[in-house]
């Protein structure tokens, strides 16, 4: 079964378009033109194009055709979140947590941690989940849903449900705001984890099917009568 485990830290790979100079800049890249595409965002976004900050922003962070830097990629995207888009919120929150995450695999492996380096690591994953968390309170469906699933990350990665039993139930009721909002890929995942958590928690996957079906997602749909018709 489908669980949501299988959801991916790193937002899409798809780039941010809007219908002004970023859409020819974004065309410009889908040519391969990719000098003169990033000159272009880079002059709309210093003309306050926020939408060419945050594809310009991706672009520095992950190093797609130009070279990686994730300082300069981060003031643009902290540009377009203060400025209240949502996207560049998402986007900042998911490379710092990626980027935080590849830097404590790399110190583990050449050092034991101390109780402060724990610390310190916990305080740079709290910085890109609270931009997460910044988007998702702003009712942004896909914000919840990756704040949720960094969420359930660091549960899997570290003992599991038993072990950090009140962040599991921060990440559902996430990922339920997500659903809620209509993410309805987030519904169903939801749904399949609570079932694979057992019968205790088959009431609460009918539920959420239940939301997917009435979202118009006809699998739901056939979940849901199926857990209905065993009582639940």
């Amino acid at each position: 079964m489908k669980t949501i485990l299988g959801i991916l830290l790193l937002f899409s790979v798809s780039l941010y378009a809007d219908m002004s100079t970023t859409k020819n800049a974004m065309n410009e890249y889908r040519k391969g033109n990719y000098d003169k595409a990033v000159k272009l965002l880079a002059k709309s976004c210093k003309d306050d194009e926020i939408n060419a900050c945050v594809n310009l922003g991706y672009m520095y962070v992950h190093g797609l055709s130009i070279e990686k830097s994730f300082t300069k990629g981060y003031g643009l995207l902290k540009k377009a979140c203060d400025s209240g888009n949502n996207k560049g919120c998402i986007v900042l929150g998911n490379a710092i947590l990626e980027e935080e995450a590849n830097l404590w695999y790399n110190f583990q492996k050449t050092k034991n941690p101390t109780l402060k380096d724990e610390k310190e690591h916990q305080k740079r994953l709290d910085v890109g989940m609270n931009y997460l968390k910044k988007a998702c309170d702003d009712k942004s469906a896909v914000g919840c849903k990756s704040l949720g699933s960094a969420y359930w990350n660091f549960i899997q990665q570290n003992g599991g449900i038993k072990k950090l039993p009140k962040l599991a139930n921060k990440a559902f009721d996430t990922l339920t705001k997500a659903c809620d909002l209509k993410d309805i890929g987030t519904c169903v995942d939801l749904g399949y984890t609570y079932e694979n958590l057992g019968e205790k928690y088959f009431g609460k996957a009918s539920a959420i099917y239940k939301k997917a079906c009435d979202f118009g997602y006809k699998k739901a749909c056939n979940d849901y009568k199926r857990l209905r018709g065993s009582g639940y």
